[in-house]
């Protein structure tokens, strides 16, 4: 066999940080101080719930009570913070602040150390959505609802200063779990196309379960605060009960295990996510189900190891303008008025109608707190789509960052750049005060948006550093031996002389030979160390020449692929002459990204796929150009028990066997997720690898 080298690299992408080590400051006794205050707001009489547009009725019964809740904390400085809680569906910027206001006036505290957060309960009274017509509620219940909603304004201005004069010593903690009741809402095409709401485990899902657990120097547990990124929804249109939904059943099952604690939920990035299941028979059941599953998940990690908060307190706060997009014309408003935008259309044209010029920026309130040394706590307006948690993790470092939605304000969905690309339902913007559908832009206003107000709060971003591919093993193919740590199997592994010829040349740092495949042959073993994918992510790529003759379906490039969940590892393939990643935990099943991008038989080709172990994102890329598809891992990080072997050019598993047909050359295996730059490098052969002329380390194979 002729000489040709096969190489499986580690790289390591510099500048991964944790954000805030969560190491314990030396400061001796915690004299941090922390106050508490709740309400109950389930109204008296039968008035008009939000949440389903086609409601024609009042609320009939109380399946569940409805909470205010207040959290002051106070740092040894004297700086203070205070979150308020709220079981309602919508409360938008005017009634925020008002009660911001008034809680000014009788407490000192400023604007950026207040944050509210909705429960967005679909089973609430329907407090600021009468105008607009979204509900027809008659003269008598806009009364009701109207003073209903001062009452509760009221209720939140008294607990807050409830809250600060209940300040005692305390101890904090945080720490995070994992949330299964849920699933994302958005159904897509083939395409990649919004295609209606419905359980889609493929797409990303927010799981993060944060936890804030407050401790008298005692011990005894006085409060937990904790979140989950999920729409309120488990009680469907058809139920006219009042109810605080999933989240009420799991504040309920934390007290119950904790006598004399107060349970507090805070409301993720949610928006696209529902509870599942969810079934109109028994959907009361559910709600029980559902917050009992939440609320076990919180005690679970109370009952773990969790990280001290320490420190002082830091809070920031804006009003960011987030672009819009701009509205060509009338008939452009007459065309959008089906599907989910009808609404916010009709509402476009009635301000025209009256004179109105529709706006290009909307002033969206985001908060940043620094709590202590170890915990950064962003709140994002609006129905905020799941997959901002993971663009923030990656902008601000994953560790001790909770990122929640529906925060200061909810008047409408903010989606993100992927989300707007889908279409559907979460690109429906804004539906009053403010009208407007959100421009691509937005999302990076967003991103950086919060990096400044983190930075302000004292959150130290992760540094950027120049990408430095370090391999630590490589193989080489030598005429007497197929590879140094594996084994060919098949009949047809001959060397082929670089490109076919009358092909065009061969890839940059092509060597003598090209491993050849004709569906009945792989490479199989070697031994493999990915130390710092847990933490850094992975980055799969070769150089491939699919062959004309290969069969439709998948066709492996390199993989640790079991087929089987608790074995399954990583894998980079061809699906259909896409490119293809995953990249599984060992716990579910993984289905990866499937790229867009057709691969043309008998040409050359780079294809990488990135995993970024951070925002757990999946990047594809054909001859260092980013594919359109965007994706996101279903699971929760690297199986590092992973019992599969190392396979180039088929997954061999028997009834999966997934050869690949044709020419391979320069397979990588780097422990650090490239970005589109150092992909686009690394295909040019502008970052050096020991595989290319010139820049090998040794002329040796790897020892055994």
């Amino acid at each position: 066999m002729n000489k040709r080298a096969l190489v499986v690299g580690l790289g390591m992408l510099c500048g991964s940080w944790l954000a805030g080590t969560l190491a314990l400051a030396a400061e001796g006794p915690a004299k941090v101080r922390v106050g508490l205050a709740r309400a109950c707001i389930t109204p008296k009489e039968s008035l008009w719930l939000a949440g389903y547009a086609g409601r024609r009725q009042p609320s009939q019964g109380v399946l569940d009570d409805l909470y205010v809740q207040a959290l002051a904390i106070e740092d040894a400085g004297g700086r203070r913070a205070l979150l308020l809680a709220v079981d309602l569906c919508s409360l938008r910027t005017p009634s925020v602040n008002q009660v911001c206001r008034q809680i000014a006036e009788r407490t000192g505290l400023g604007r950026a150390q207040i944050l509210v957060n909705l429960s967005h309960t679909h089973s609430g009274p329907a407090v600021d959505l009468m105008d607009g017509g979204f509900y027809p509620i008659p003269p008598d219940g806009r009364r009701k609802l109207e003073a209903y909603a001062q009452k509760v304004k009221s209720q939140l201005v008294d607990l807050a200063v409830a809250a600060i004069g209940d300040l005692k010593p305390a101890k904090l903690d945080f720490g995070v779990g994992r949330a299964t009741f849920f699933e994302n809402r958005r159904r897509l095409d083939a395409d990649g196309r919004y295609r209606g709401m419905g359980p889609n485990p493929q797409n990303h899902a927010d799981r993060d379960v944060p936890v804030l657990r407050i401790r008298t120097p005692e011990g005894k547990v006085r409060a937990v605060v904790f979140g989950a990124a999920c729409h309120n929804v488990t009680l469907g249109g058809n139920s006219y009960k009042i109810s605080a939904d999933y989240a009420g059943a799991a504040r309920k099952h934390v007290e119950d295990h904790l006598p004399g604690a107060q349970a507090m939920f805070v409301t993720g990035c949610g928006a696209d996510a529902n509870p599942s299941p969810r079934s109109t028979a028994d959907q009361e059941e559910w709600v029980t189900r559902h917050g009992d599953s939440l609320g076990a998940e919180v005690l679970k990690v109370m009952a773990g190891p969790m990280r001290p908060v320490t420190g002082p307190v830091s809070t920031q706060f804006a009003f960011v303008d987030l672009s819009l997009q701009e509205v060509a014309s009338r008939e452009e408003l007459e065309k959008r008025r089906h599907g989910s935008l009808a609404y916010q259309a009709g509402l476009m044209l009635a301000a025209l109608d009256r004179g109105e010029k529709l706006p290009t920026k909307y002033a969206a309130p985001i908060s940043v707190w620094q709590l202590g040394h170890s915990l950064t706590l962003v709140g994002l307006p609006e129905e905020t789509v799941s997959e901002y948690v993971p663009l923030l993790k990656r902008a601000l470092g994953g560790e001790g960052l909770w990122t929640a939605g529906y925060c200061n304000d909810v008047s409408g969905y903010l989606p993100t750049v992927k989300i707007l690309g889908e279409g559907g339902y979460e690109c429906r913007g804004l539906f009053g005060p403010a009208l407007g559908w959100f421009a691509p832009q937005a999302q990076k206003e967003v991103i950086q948006a919060v990096c400044r107000l983190a930075t302000q709060a004292g959150r130290k971003l992760p540094p950027v550093r120049p990408v430095k591919v370090e391999p630590v093993g490589w193989w080489r193919f030598e005429p007497a031996g197929l590879l140094a740590d594996a084994s060919g199997r098949g009949h047809a592994l001959a060397a082929n002389h670089g490109a076919a010829a009358g092909a065009e040349p061969a890839p940059v740092g092509e060597s003598k030979g090209s491993a050849a495949f004709d569906g009945t042959s792989h490479f199989e073993g070697g031994k493999l160390d990915l130390p710092n994918a847990k933490k850094a992510g992975l980055t799969l790529a070769a150089w491939v020449k699919p062959s004309k003759a290969a069969p439709s379906g998948v066709q492996m490039i390199v993989c640790k692929w079991a087929n089987t969940a608790e074995d399954d590892h990583f894998a980079l393939s061809l699906n259909d002459g896409k490119p293809g990643i995953a990249v599984a935990d060992g716990l579910r099943g993984e289905h990866g990204l499937i790229g867009k991008t057709v691969l043309a038989a008998d040409r050359w080709h780079f294809v990488a796929g990135t995993w970024d172990a951070v925002s757990r994102q999946y990047r594809l890329y054909v001859d260092g150009r980013p594919d359109p598809s965007v994706g996101y891992q279903g699971g929760s990080g690297i199986n590092p028990a992973s019992g599969a072997t190392l396979r180039i050019g088929a997954e061999a598993v028997p009834g999966y066997e997934r050869h690949f047909h044709g020419l391979m050359d320069e397979v990588l295996v780097l422990d650090a997720a490239l970005d589109e730059e150092a992909v686009g490098r690394l295909a040019r052969g502008d970052l050096p690898c020991p595989c290319r002329p010139g820049q090998e380390q040794s002329a040796e194979p790897k020892p055994e």
